[in-house]
Formats: structure tokens, sequence, C-alpha cells
């Protein structure tokens, strides 16, 4: 019987799978130790494909499933895991040598069925999740080799996490009208009445390898403000709103909005300026660099902000309807070839279920 199941959740990860994978594949923990859940979130791509063609070098088992969102497709991934230690992955994290074998130790180590186990997150590759990610992944620094306790709600949702098997079914699953993130956060939120405890694991590490535009960052951003407003009007826990900075995004919003479409586009130039010099092989200017990253953090921040404050006035809005959908458009980013507006499935369904007190 495997000791630790890794339920990877993806959806059109075609491309970033086979790293995924092969992170997997060179886990120091012995194949015989552990198995691997894939579920396919209604891929439109060759995802289903390159999933199988691992079948016969990992002890891995693929199932599909129509579109749902991660929640769904998590609680499916943990339905069908046979071990006692559930570890979810996302498709965008590549697992270091010593990951698996430092949850399960951990977990061995503090047997209370209680006890969380988290892994800090590093950017790889692309500068823009670098500079998203910021010090979110590292949960405090890296000061200590040591385990170490949390009490941020929010390092639930920084990186792979694993839980008993037994708490989960016992005492709750993720909810499935969060379908865009922030499951997990929710999740602990409830599991933490009960006494649940995060550990950090600092001696490994996930690899993010996602790649991204500047829109696409500010989009992710906006999305995750939605997120944490509709958290914390689930959740009265002690700190949550501190933590999720509502007061904080929301103060921000009403002195910086009618800043935020003209730094948002001299960001964006900042950025095609440094990709321009890149592209012809100049070396990096310092000042530029440097000008570039505070930039970029301000317009997250700010993105972030705009989501919490759209997601406020969704409360008292008569009804939720199509035409709230939110889109980089509404970021003062038009693209280039004026493309169709890209919305956000599912948040108009999330407000309208969460808004309304809906369970």
């Amino acid at each position: 019987m495997p000791e630790i199941a890794v339920v990877l959740v993806t959806r059109n990860g075609a491309l970033r799978l086979p790293r995924v994978l092969a992170g997997l594949m060179a886990q120091s923990l012995a194949p015989a130790r552990f198995e691997i859940i894939a579920v396919d979130d209604g891929s439109s791509d060759g995802t289903y494909a390159v999933l199988d063609g691992w079948t016969h070098l990992l002890p891995l088992r693929v199932v599909r499933q129509n579109r749902a969102g991660l929640a769904a497709a998590r609680n499916l991934g943990l339905f069908l895991a046979r071990s006692g230690i559930i570890l979810f992955l996302s498709d965008d994290l590549v697992a270091e040598r010593e990951l698996l074998a430092e949850h399960q130790a951990a977990h061995a180590a503090h047997a209370n069925l209680r006890t969380a186990v988290t892994t800090p997150v590093v950017g790889a590759g692309c500068q823009l999740m670098r500079r998203l990610l910021g010090n979110a992944g590292e949960h405090g620094g890296t000061e200590s080799p040591n385990l170490r306790e949390t009490s941020d709600p929010m390092a639930f949702g920084h990186g792979p996490t694993s839980f008993k098997r037994t708490l989960l079914a016992r005492y709750g699953v993720f909810r499935p009208d969060f379908q865009l993130g922030y499951e997990d956060v929710e999740l602990a939120c409830r599991l933490r009445i009960g006494g649940l405890r995060l550990l950090v694991v600092p001696r490994t590490r996930a690899q993010a390898i996602v790649s991204m535009t500047f829109e696409d960052a500010c989009a992710r951003s906006y999305v995750e403000g939605h997120m944490r407003f509709w958290l914390t009007r689930l959740h009265d826990t002690p700190g949550l709103r501190e933590s999720c900075e509502i007061d904080a995004s929301a103060a921000l919003w009403s002195r910086r909005r009618s800043a935020y479409t003209a730094h948002l586009r001299w960001t964006r130039k900042l950025d095609s300026l440094v990709r321009a010099r890149d592209s012809i092989a100049l070396p990096p200017h310092p000042l530029l660099q440097q000008t570039l990253d505070e930039a970029c953090r301000d317009a997250f921040v700010l993105s972030r902000a705009k989501g919490v404050a759209d997601a406020a006035a969704l409360v008292s809005a008569p009804a939720v309807t199509p035409g709230l959908e939110p889109c980089v458009l509404d970021y003062g980013l038009s693209s280039a070839s004026d493309d169709p507006v890209r919305p956000f499935p599912g948040l108009e369904s999330i407000a309208a279920r969460i808004g309304s007190g809906a369970g």
C-alpha cells in the first residue's frame, strides 16, 4: 500500500506536464511508496494523451471529468486515493527531489490527525511569476532548516500541501464553488476550527514554471482579490480579514483608483522595453529592472485591491449579471489586436452563491 498520494489536477497542461511528471519521477522516495492520481478537468488540448504516455513510467492513474473546477477535481482525486496521506499538487509546480520524502517524514513525526504540511514555492524562469510570488512562497523565510508552524491561513494557498486522508474524509473536503482558486485556504479555514496545524517544510521547494504575460499576472491578482473577499464573507476566522488585506485593499483602491489605468499602461511599456532589450541580447539595465520590479509589484497589489473592491460592490448589487464579468479591458489594457473580451468564468457564479449566502 502506498504511503502518500499525489493528487495532480490539470486543465490544458500538456506543455507543462512533462516537467511536472519528470519531477515526480526523480523523487528520492521509492515509487512503490507513493501513487499519483491525475485528474484532467475538461482539457481541450493533448493533456490526456500526455498523462497516458507516462502511466508506464510512474505509479500513475489518470481520470477525466467534465470541466468542474479545481475544488471538484481535487475532491475526485482524494476519493480515488488509497494512501493515508494526500498531497495536492498543481500542474504548474515542479517538485524538488526530496519533496515527497519530506512530507511523508513530517507526517510520520507528527501523527496527530489535524497536522498538515506545506512546501514553499519559488519562481523559475518567468520573471513575472517571480515578481507575482514575491516572498509569498517563503512563509517567513528560510532561516531555519527545521519544520516550523505557521498561523497564517494564507500559507495554505502558496504551495503543495498534504493532509491526512482521514481528516478530510471526516471533517470536510473542498468546496466546489471555489472553481478559480483559494479552495485550499477555504478548506483550511473550516479545518482550523477543529484545531488544524500547518507545518512548513523549508528544506525542499516546488518550482513554479508557469509563463505569463503582464496582463495575465494582473488578471490573476484581480481574481485573487475576489476570492479573498468571498473567503472572508464565508468565515469569521480570527485574523483572516487582516491576512486577506480586505480593509487595506479597500483603502488603497479608494486612494488610487483614478491612477490605476495609467499605472498599468506605464508598467506594460516598461515590461515591453525590458523584453525588447532581452530579445537583442542587451545586458540588464539595473535601474530599469528595479523600476519595473517595483512597478509590477504595485500593479499586482492594485489589481488585487480592485478585485476586492469589485467583489464588495457585488454584495449590494441587485443581481449578478454577465455584464459584470471582469476582463482584461477593465484594466485599461486593450490588446494591440483588439481581440474580444476575455471573461473570467466562474466569478459570477461564486458571487451569486456566496454573496446570497447559499451553501
